[in-house]
């Protein structure tokens, strides 16, 4: 222990003789280490960290297969009751679904996005109560459901956090519900609540034909001793036994089939592939750190040779000045560890920041021990990595050469071999960066068939006291939405006013439906498409634009013919050389048919990367619900149409506050949030490479500049020109470089294959894009080489010739 406190002391002494060496080191490690602590701890958070339930990796989410339409995680009552009771390696299940009320409070009404869940939801996870009790069994029944469970954030932000709360009576969407316990945290489920409230399915729910009525969530907890495979084998078993029994729903070409994922994957399926790709990028730059205080200590060992060679020559072994060096790049490390963990605590808060809005477990993101630990094994490994080099140069030290002033051979095509590598990994995240770039360029090119632009939207959802749309419920509906659409046509400035079950990049809502001229043969699945239920003036404040016939009007009334609108995807693909207006579809079975009249432009509903589905609209007043999405377009400011158009809607009604008030242009950006995130990260990492490659190629060249001084004073005294003096540092330099960038090159293509999943609109081997990153990273490289070359070119012969 002593010899290792001394080591420490001769270390410490050592490197605040050399304050600018120590602290360059210690900033090149800080960054590194610093952003791949931050980044990892998202990782973490999201990917590896175990869900907060007991026993997670025992949680699986039940999902529908289709051959066409992939996997669909949303389930009917009908199959929970049926088809995933009794399974012998899941036995316990719950189910839940996602709602919103308003929450009346003293002085204001606000809208809370509620979880319906089954009683069995919570024991089947596992997650303890805070205060009180979840829902008994009893509850689930129509017309009993009146108790709540509140969430931990919703029970401090609007009851302070007091637990008397329990028992008392709130109202939510005029009618009261008694609260009746807390939650101990949010629970880690797809989807977004603040409260639960029980889960009422009604009976006419469980009949046959309503197995296609998808709107559930349904998990359970492997049996012991079972796993998912097994899970799976007992549900295809169960999946063949449903489509015999009814063919009618489940025909053959559509080769349904039931499965299972563990939910924590199902959480983060959407992200991970991004969040890896971070983590590759930012291991890289931690590299690029370590290759440049290798460097800067292979720098400094050769300015201490003769200092090393002296103690060596006193008796010091080559075991004790090869730990001494060891000793320094340790303490190193651990400075930079340090300050690295310090900013990566800073850089989780500015990822969060930066990161879409509906990043997963984005709770869980936090330095925890785990996170502590890797920190601490990062460090630990850039000391060994950066200081193993100088330390092998330093057992293998030449004494007779370092007391005459030469430099060892090996730490010279060392040093030169860590400029390779910076440069190769440099031009990797170069060419990932110039990728990503290129393909978000790709995506920004596509027209979404809307105009963001100068509209704004208010989601506002009427209660159903009921929970059923009876004739009264849908009259009720239709005077609300015809006034609210009239107060906003009337502000000042409106150009347009429209609303929507769902806008387009708010989400999507696929239904099956049928053409009059073309039925569904016996056995074959109906056709479906996005379903859309809009108010006149939709249309034209969102921009899109009509192709063919007409958009709906005020006298498409209720006792009005039928009719329908369809976009142009649906016309090509459902009436190929056909005439699409006068054609009629439904999409309820036994409802009245539609003819279609009218034709509009393709619209992106999902994101821009993802195909224009066929989509289907109905007139809001022939097909009313209780929840729409209001447009309104007018060249004034967005944020004082938010604010008149909520005034508006409250002199409707003041009890139905709007919610998910923003720009119409800001659900284009959360679309791109993803891709975004990922761009600005690279983009960042790639730069600070590219800095880092620039400096160790500089150092290198500067070193040899002035170890060849003398060369070069020789050289010009015996006539060389200076191009012949410039010819000799750049030919070094483009050696390195050539050589590095070669190597980088076969990174840059491996890397793009591998993130070829997160591209859009170009392979993975793009010329274009990795040439940009080469342009870049020569540009960089010649400034590089121009320093040193132009200070070669600068040797007085004579001082070259004397200082020797």
């Amino acid at each position: 222990m002593r010899l290792v406190l001394h080591e420490l002391k001769i270390g410490l002494r050592t490197l605040l003789r050399a304050p600018g060496f120590a602290l360059s080191v210690v900033l090149t490690l800080t960054v590194g280490i610093g952003a791949a602590t931050a980044v990892f701890s998202v990782v973490r958070g999201v990917l590896l960290a175990p869900l907060r339930f007991r026993e997670p990796d025992r949680i699986v989410i039940f999902e529908n297969t289709w051959g066409t339409l992939g996997v669909s995680p949303s389930l009917s009552p009908i199959q929970y009751r049926d088809d995933f009771s009794g399974l012998k390696a899941v036995p316990r299940i719950g189910a839940w679904t996602w709602s919103g009320v308003n929450l009346m409070l003293a002085t204001e009404s606000v809208r809370v996005p509620i979880g319906l869940g089954t009683a069995s939801l919570l024991p089947t996870l596992g997650v303890p109560m805070a205060h009180g009790r979840w829902f008994a069994a009893e509850e689930q029944q129509p017309g009993r459901e009146r108790e709540i469970v509140l969430g931990p954030a919703l029970w401090r932000k609007r009851f302070g956090s007091d637990p008397a709360v329990v028992g008392t009576t709130v109202r939510l969407d005029g009618q009261p519900y008694q609260v009746i316990g807390v939650l101990s945290r949010d629970l880690d489920l797809p989807g977004t609540a603040e409260a639960w409230a029980p889960l009422a399915i009604a009976p006419e729910a469980y009949a046959p034909p309503r197995r296609n009525m998808h709107y559930l969530r349904v998990v359970g907890r492997l049996a012991g001793g079972a796993s998912l495979q097994d899970a799976r084998a007992e549900l295809a078993q169960v999946a063949g036994r449903v489509n015999a029994a009814f063919p009618e729903i489940y025909a053959a070409a559509s080769h349904h089939g039931l499965t299972a994922e563990l939910l924590r994957d199902r959480l983060v399926s959407e992200v991970r592939g991004t969040l890896w790709m971070l983590f590759a990028a930012v291991a890289l730059v931690l590299a690029m750190a370590c290759v440049n205080a290798g460097n800067l200590m292979l720098a400094r060992s050769a300015a201490r040779q003769r200092e090393l060679a002296v103690r060596a020559a006193l008796g010091a072994g080559r075991a004790a000045l090869a730990r001494q060096v060891l000793v320094e790049s340790t303490l190193l490390a651990a400075l930079g560890g340090v300050c690295g963990t310090l900013l990566a605590t800073w850089g989780i808060d500015l990822l969060l920041a930066l990161g879409p809005s509906d990043l997963p477990r984005a709770s869980d993101i936090h330095v925890d021990p785990v996170v502590l630990g890797f920190a601490l094994v990062a460090t630990l490994a850039s000391g060994a990595f950066f200081g193993l080099a100088p330390a092998v140069g330093a057992a293998r030290l030449d004494l007779q050469g370092a007391l005459r002033g030469a430099t060892a051979h090996h730490a010279r095509k060392l040093r030169r071999a860590l400029v390779v590598a910076g440069v190769g990994l440099a031009l990797v995240l170069l060419a990932g960066a110039s990728l990503l770039a290129r393909s978000f360029a790709k995506v920004l090119e596509v027209d979404p068939g809307f105009d963001p632009r100068g509209a704004v939207t208010l989601t506002v959802a009427l209660p159903s006291p009921t929970g059923e749309d009876t004739p009264a419920d849908r009259d009720r509906y239709r005077s609300f939405f015809d006034r609210a659409r009239q107060r906003l046509s009337e502000l000042p400035s409106v150009t347009a006013a429209g609303a929507a079950n769902i806008v387009p990049m708010a989400g999507a809502t696929d239904r099956l439906f049928e053409i009059e001229s073309r039925p569904t043969p016996p056995g074959s699945e109906p056709p479906d498409a996005e379903f859309r239920v809009i108010t006149p003036g939709f249309f034209e404040a969102a921009g899109i634009r009509i192709v063919r016939g007409r958009a709906f009007a005020d006298t498409d009334a209720p006792e009005s013919p039928r009719v329908a609108v369809v976009n142009e995807t649906f016309a090509r693909i459902f009436f190929p050389g056909e005439e699409v207006m006068g054609q009629r579809v439904r999409v309820d079975q036994g409802s009245p048919w539609r003819a279609i009249v009218g034709v509009v432009h393709d619209v992106h509903e999902v994101g821009l990367e993802e195909k224009v589905p066929p989509t289907l609209y109905y007139p809001f007043a022939q097909y009313p619900g209780n929840v729409m999405t209001f447009l309104v377009r007018s060249p004034r400011p967005a944020a004082d149409m938010m604010r008149d158009a909520e005034g508006a809607l409250a002199a409707v009604d003041p009890a139905v506050p709007p919610y998910r008030v923003r720009p119409f242009a800001e659900l284009v950006t959360r679309s791109l949030s993803q891709r975004t995130f990922a761009l600005a990260l690279v983009q960042a990492f790639a730069l600070v490479a590219l800095v880092l490659a620039g400096i160790g190629l500089y150092g290198v060249l500067a070193y040899s500049v002035a170890r060849r001084t003398r060369e070069i004073g020789v050289r010009m005294a015996l006539g060389a020109p200076r191009a012949h003096v410039l010819g000799l540092v750049i030919r070094e330099s483009a050696a390195v470089v050539g050589v590095g960038a070669l190597i980088g090159g076969v990174g840059a293509l491996a890397a793009g294959k591998a993130a070829a999943g997160l591209l859009y609109g170009i392979e993975p081997v793009d010329p274009i894009a990795l040439g940009a990153a080469v342009l870049v990273l020569g540009a960089v490289c010649a400034v590089a080489t121009l320093l040193p070359a132009r200070r070669a070119t600068h040797v007085d012969p004579a001082v070259a010739l004397r200082a020797e």
